[in-house]
């Protein structure tokens, strides 16, 4: 027992120091997403754009309590070819295609998205948001949600899209 919860420990402390974590301020990591409709997409994909990013998971109450909200800046901003709604996550493509026939998500659904949210979200907290501005440096992070994260969302992008 004790050599199982010692092979533990060192296999979790060894991801957690290898995972290159993203910072506010920094230039941030590339990326591989997987869409839905069996595209692909890096970092690259989205020079000179706004990228903002919403981390959840399908069984993540607060994450689908959000949705009308992060919806409506969707809505906001359709109209700007400079910004781009992503929504990575760890579920399986076959789970997320099922959830999207039922519910109205806007952002571009990202599945299985195990090494992207290694570096954006390392600790696993969700629902996280993340935007990167169109020099490609993370402008802002949340950690959680809010009953007003649309209204803080749009503050940030705003502030993104001036840069």
């Amino acid at each position: 027992m004790k050599s199982f919860l010692y092979t533990f420990l060192c296999c979790f402390v060894f991801q957690i120091s290898h995972a290159q974590e993203i910072k506010l301020g920094e230039k941030a990591s590339d990326f591989k997403l997987y869409a839905l409709d069996g595209s692909t997409s890096n970092l690259n994909d989205y020079k000179d754009k706004v990228v903002v990013i919403k981390m959840w998971f399908k069984e993540c109450t607060p994450c689908l309590q959000e949705i009308p909200a992060v919806n409506k800046l969707v809505e906001k901003y359709e109209d700007r070819d400079d910004i781009v709604f992503i929504a990575p996550s760890p579920n399986s493509k076959s789970k997320l295609e099922k959830f999207v026939k039922k519910v109205d998500f806007k952002y571009v659904v990202m599945s299985s998205s195990y090494e992207m949210l290694k570096d954006y979200n390392p600790l696993r907290r969700y629902p996280t948001h993340a935007i990167i501005d169109k020099k490609g440096v993370v402008s802002f992070l949340f950690e959680g949600t809010s009953h007003n994260i649309d209204e803080v969302l749009s503050i940030e992008i705003d502030k993104a899209l001036k840069i």
